[in-house]
């Protein structure tokens, strides 16, 4: 059969489901979960130069991991060619795929987490949760979350008393370096959340592509010098265009005295244009925050403008 309809439940997958048909469609009900394989391998891999793919309504979740992605063979193994562990692949990386704007493809409505109800913190793992190498895709509502709060292991007490129902993430646990990585290009996203990865949050390396609505929180638990040159939302030197509108950036360095040097970092060139953004101290330790809004540009979000957004002057 082409396509695949699950129904509501957990699915703990031993290799990842590759898309190889245009027009092909994932959907899940009720958020059904796929677990990915404990090898490094996607969840679900998109191969390359296939149009119209739908992926919608479910959601991945990073597992344990038994092995380092370079120690294992791709030869009869589901793993990403360059040993990158990710959740969901869309395209193959190094191949050339150019989409089809008459056809696109398209995430809708995706769930992507580490960390949760898996007692394994500090072993369940991915490098990034969802990485786009295809062009022409449109994603519509994503939600890519490293945790900031797991589930309490039977008999644990909580680590900080004043949230009694859940164990908070420390460094070392449920760990995840990007959320979203896009290397195509004509690439649209619309209601994208990325939160708690400890280094870039989206990492954007195509061009003519955008993103409406942003909504961004840094990670919680790193102490200081391990955040040091990382922001929210990232755009590659070698991107010649790009569109950002309605986004914004939120700190709640919990452990440390943390601060973010941007929330935003960007090439300036004609046609890269940031719409509204803004970065605001949610909450934190006392001197955190973070420095600037843009490319070094911009007042600080720090304690005394607690919960206040900070814009940059038109």
């Amino acid at each position: 059969g082409k396509d695949l309809v699950m129904c509501p439940g957990t699915f703990y997958l031993t290799r990842a489901l590759e898309i190889k048909f245009p027009n092909q469609v994932i959907l899940g009900l009720g958020l059904a979960t796929l677990i990915a394989p404990q090898d490094g391998s996607p969840c679900v891999r998109v191969r390359a130069n296939v149009p119209g793919v739908r992926i919608a309504g479910i959601t991945v979740e990073g597992s344990m991991q038994k092995k380092s992605p370079s120690m294992i063979s791709n030869a009869f193994g589901s793993t990403n060619s360059d040993g990158v562990r990710s959740l969901i692949d869309f395209g193959e990386p190094g191949k050339a795929d150019p989409g089809d704007s008459k056809n696109p493809g398209a995430l809708v409505d995706i769930f992507a987490r580490v960390g949760g109800i898996n007692l394994e913190r500090e072993k369940v793992m991915t490098d990034t949760l969802i990485r786009v190498h295809s062009g022409n895709v449109v994603g519509d509502n994503l939600w890519l979350w490293r945790a900031d709060h797991v589930q309490l292991r039977e008999g644990e007490e909580p680590n900080d008393p004043s949230l009694a129902l859940y164990h908070q993430v420390r460094s070392g646990e449920c760990g995840v370096k990007n959320a979203l990585e896009v290397k195509g290009n004509d690439v649209h996203m619309y209601g994208l959340f990325c939160e708690h990865t400890t280094e870039h949050q989206l990492v954007w390396s195509g061009s003519r592509g955008g993103v409406s609505f942003f909504q961004c929180e840094l990670p919680y638990d790193v102490v200081k010098g391990d955040f040091d040159g990382f922001a929210g939302y990232k755009i590659e030197d070698s991107v010649e265009s790009h569109k950002g509108q309605g986004i914004g950036v939120y700190s709640n360095f919990q452990v440390d005295a943390v601060v973010g040097g941007s929330g935003f970092l960007h090439p300036v060139k004609d046609e890269i244009s940031l719409t509204h953004p803004f970065t605001v101290f949610l909450d934190g330790n006392v001197g955190s925050g973070i420095k600037t809004i843009v490319n070094n540009e911009g007042e600080s979000a720090n304690v005394e403008a607690k919960g206040k957004p900070r814009r940059l002057q038109d």
